[in-house]
């Protein structure tokens, strides 16, 4: 293993332990901070994309209500390696799939074929500098490498580390919210 997919392995076991560790009244009232920022954003136009939170990252839910209406949203699935984007409205319907993720049913769109100006990332870990540490399934950086979006990482403060170790494929974030504010890429 080399040195940086073994520093990786190491700061995703520590930042889990975290998460777990966090309680979900510190949860919720990050995440109620987070989306109040994401809400004040002047964002580019198109559609957004957001991830269906679990409950150990920043919850999306009221996001992806105040956004519905206001421009179309799109839900990410997984599809082998990659992942595929389905719009979502109110009214949509969800099945469980992989890992307790609650997957939107509807037309599974590639990302080439959709505008989504912007992407909502979540994420285990994030730097100052807006090196982003997935989970560790690349499904993220395959997608922020053949798509032209603002990508913006949610994350807790407990999720903020000094350095995320980073390999040649990791793509950073172009601006990072927490419950303290909003870090953009200078």
């Amino acid at each position: 293993m080399d040195g940086a997919v073994e520093k990786k392995c190491l700061l995703r076991a520590e930042l889990r332990a975290r998460l777990a560790a966090m309680s979900e009244e510190k949860k919720r009232c990050e995440s109620d901070k987070i989306a109040a920022w994401v809400e004040t954003l002047a964002l580019p136009g198109g559609g957004i994309c957001i991830y269906n939170s679990l409950n150990c990252e920043v919850d999306t839910k009221k996001l992806i209500g105040y956004f519905i209406g206001r421009r179309d949203v799109y839900l990410p699935v997984v599809d082998g390696d990659g992942m595929l984007l389905v719009q979502v409205d109110a009214d949509t319907e969800y099945e469980s799939a992989g890992w307790g993720i609650l997957e939107p049913k509807g037309k599974r769109l590639a990302p080439s074929e959709v505008d989504a100006a912007v992407t909502l990332t979540p994420l285990l870990g994030a730097d100052k500098r807006l090196a982003r540490l997935g989970k560790g399934k690349g499904y993220y950086d395959r997608y922020f490498a053949e798509t032209d979006t603002l990508k913006i990482g949610l994350a807790f403060s407990d999720q903020i580390v000094d350095e995320v170790p980073c390999e040649p494929t990791d793509i950073p974030l172009d601006m990072l919210i927490t419950a303290e504010g909003v870090i953009r890429r200078q």
